[in-house]
């Protein structure tokens, strides 16, 4: 994908769905709290994020394919309670909330974006 103006919404659009997929995680997290023997799963996509953008920068190129948000479970060997169940409902809130706030952040910067775009497109 050669250099546009839509590279900066396609990279942000990539951090949203990485965000909607943790969410996803978090709140099935969340539910199996109780869950005897589950095993809590996490999302990671930041790093393959950060190599695209980074691959953009030298090469001007921009490639999102191989960004995609991994789910697996996380730390399966540990328990903390009788049940076999690792989930740490406190640990799941903030995250939960840290999340919502990323969601929020990558959407107004994807909205900031079209309005700079649509206030060029009615001054030319």
């Amino acid at each position: 994908m050669q250099v546009n103006m839509f590279n900066f919404t396609n990279i942000l659009g990539t951090a949203l769905q990485g965000t909607v997929a943790r969410g996803q995680v978090i709140g099935n997290n969340i539910a199996n709290v109780d869950t005897p023997g589950f095993k809590r799963s996490v999302v990671a996509f930041e790093d393959s994020l950060a190599v695209a953008v980074n691959n953009f920068r030298d090469t001007r190129q921009l490639d999102l394919t191989p960004v995609q948000p991994r789910v697996f479970t996380e730390f399966d060997h540990l328990n903390y309670r009788w049940d076999e169940n690792n989930v740490d409902i406190e640990l799941e809130m903030v995250q939960l909330f840290d999340n919502n706030m990323r969601f929020n952040v990558i959407s107004g910067g994807i909205l900031s974006h079209y309005r700079i775009i649509n206030m060029v497109i009615q001054n030319f």
